[in-house]
């Protein structure tokens, strides 16, 4: 009853999507025969000219040919893909906050593209952030220096991990804590790649981030894998 009940791994889920979603390094170690060609698949991701391409959100996907691939099974089966691949990439979100957060975005009614308004709604958060800046590996990590109360915003402490921030918002890691020592280790692992993106200030000296977001699609963040947003939109009811 104790094996049933335990909590699954997270990165056993990316076995079952083969795909290194956040780039994990710990993967890389396991020598179990199921991981050899999932290990194999990652590095040849994780090349240079694979990893350093900046992947396109915007595209629309078209099929390459009008009669295959349309069936009503197969785009079932990629919708749910998708809606896993995408909430594993921001550290497994539950279903009832895919559909708060894509409701809360689609609400808003701005010149800007629905595509836009959700990737700037999801890298809003506090977790995502201190991903972002290279803070943390993870943003599981990222998550506990927030609820442990380390991370202060505009001199505050927030410990809501899915703390929405606003524009001209000040982040920073509280003096006394253990943590600085911590996230300087993570920054020397890192070699500070991915690049943090252009909508956030970094100063590495003090651990400050300003994050000053704008409505612009020249600030949009890398991310190494598409996220296919459109099928997520569409069945958000379903969600």
């Amino acid at each position: 009853m104790l094996q049933k009940s335990r909590y699954k791994p997270f990165y056993k889920q990316f076995l079952r999507l083969r795909k290194n979603i956040q780039n994990r390094p710990k993967l890389f170690k396991f020598q179990r025969q199921k991981w050899k060609k999932f290990q194999q698949y990652s590095k040849k991701q994780l090349l240079p000219f694979k990893r350093f391409k900046i992947k396109d959100q915007f595209q629309h996907s078209v099929s390459k040919f009008a009669g295959r691939g349309n069936s009503f099974q197969k785009k079932f089966r990629d919708n749910l893909y998708d809606q896993k691949v995408f909430s594993l990439f921001y550290g497994k979100l539950k279903r009832s906050c895919l559909r708060k957060y894509f409701f809360q975005s689609l609400k808003k009614r701005t010149f800007l593209d629905y595509r836009h308004k959700i990737v700037k709604l999801f890298e809003s958060r506090l977790d995502t952030v201190l991903y972002r800046a290279n803070f943390s590996l993870t943003i599981e990590s990222a998550r506990q220096y927030i609820l442990h109360g380390h991370i202060l915003v505009n001199k505050v402490s927030v410990r809501t991990k899915s703390y929405i921030l606003k524009e001209n918002d000040l982040i920073e890691v509280y003096r006394d804590s253990k943590v600085r020592e911590l996230i300087k280790k993570n920054l020397d692992r890192s070699n500070f790649w991915p690049i943090p993106p252009k909508h956030l200030i970094v100063n590495y000296r003090t651990l400050q981030i300003l994050f000053v977001y704008n409505d612009s699609s020249n600030a949009m963040p890398v991310f190494n894998h598409y996220l296919n947003i459109n099928s997520l939109t569409m069945n958000v009811k379903k969600l």
